[in-house]
């Protein structure tokens, strides 16, 4: 066997190891192997160590590599490969770092061969990429296709472990989503469904503020439900789903104390009960609050511009 080090590029990423070797010629790649590794040579095979873990492939081959995690081996031409499987573990490491710098696209990539896992932990996270790159696609189509995908690694999470919180949070966002698509009645028809996720995510982890922040725009939307979905809410149900916005200011507030300026939109959603409730200058507080937030990412833009907005309104 050989052990493989990477030596002469220490402060060079895996993935620009990696393009450096998938696009050179075939003919080449011994040698680029060499200009990056050091090599002991011993029955064929190459032992490589990332992440404390050991990954086995026979020669020659290209190292495949996804935002510096090492994944496997890219062998259309040399079928003998033995790789071994990186645990859920590291996995799941990965994607949260990959999600801390917005790189969506990447954890797709990363954890979508390992949707047959039956893990909870890497279905939910792939379920959360799947919804943003939905987010960012260009047509209502290619949006309605992902988060129908989304809910469905979410939903096989929810099979393996009915006891996660991000799971019961993440089925609460999706299933929103993808009834929205399908009409007002049809999302109105699983506001019950929606609502109980959210309690069952508040529940599991009650120091989470994203899902009191969740639950209380719950009842924000049914406070500020029109009339005529209010006539159809009653034909859908013998009891409709009912909310107040003293309600969602309640949970709102429970979301930030429990996570003190988590997020731009619960300080927002904050400001626009006290709004709706007639109390202009705490309204004022929480608009100059989110005014303030700093912007990192677009759900911050968005929140700082309806602030600014609604300032110039009181």
């Amino acid at each position: 066997m050989a052990q493989l080090y990477y030596k002469p590029w220490k402060n060079l990423s895996l993935i620009q190891i990696a393009r450096s070797l998938t696009n050179s010629k075939r003919s080449s790649l011994k040698s680029l192997v060499g200009a990056v590794i050091t090599r002991k040579p011993t029955r064929g095979f190459y032992m490589v160590f990332h992440n404390s873990r050991l990954l086995r492939f026979r020669k020659p081959a290209v190292i495949s590599c996804t935002s510096g995690f090492l994944v496997g081996v890219l062998a259309n031409n040399y079928p003998g490969i033995v790789a071994e499987v990186p645990s859920p573990e590291i996995l799941v490491t990965e994607a949260d770092r990959l999600y801390d710098l917005m790189k969506y696209e990447d954890i797709y990539n990363l954890l979508h061969p390992y949707k047959n896992m039956k893990n909870d932990e890497i279905l939910w996270r792939l379920g959360r990429a799947t919804y943003e790159k939905a987010k960012a696609a260009k047509t209502d189509d290619e949006k309605k296709a992902l988060y129908r995908e989304a809910l469905n690694f979410v939903e096989e999470a929810l099979s393996v472990n009915q006891n996660n919180f991000a799971v019961h949070k993440w089925m609460s966002i999706l299933i929103d989503y993808v009834y929205g698509y399908e009409g007002t009645k049809a999302r109105i028809s699983q506001s019950y469904n929606v609502k109980n996720h959210m309690m069952k995510a508040c529940e599991l982890n009650p120091t989470d503020g994203t899902s009191w922040h969740l639950l209380g725009f719950w009842y924000y939307s049914i406070a500020s439900i029109p009339w005529y979905q209010r006539k159809i809410a009653s034909v859908v149900f013998a009891t409709p789903p009912a909310g107040t916005y003293e309600e969602a200011l309640e949970h709102f507030l429970h979301a930030e104390q429990v996570e003190p300026n988590f997020y731009s939109k619960n300080l927002l959603m904050i400001g626009k009960c006290y709004q709706m409730l007639g109390k202009k200058a705490e309204a004022k507080d929480y608009f100059l609050r989110t005014k303030n937030y700093p912007m990192k990412i677009k759900d911050d833009e968005e929140a700082v511009a309806e602030a600014s907005s609604l300032l110039r309104g009181l």
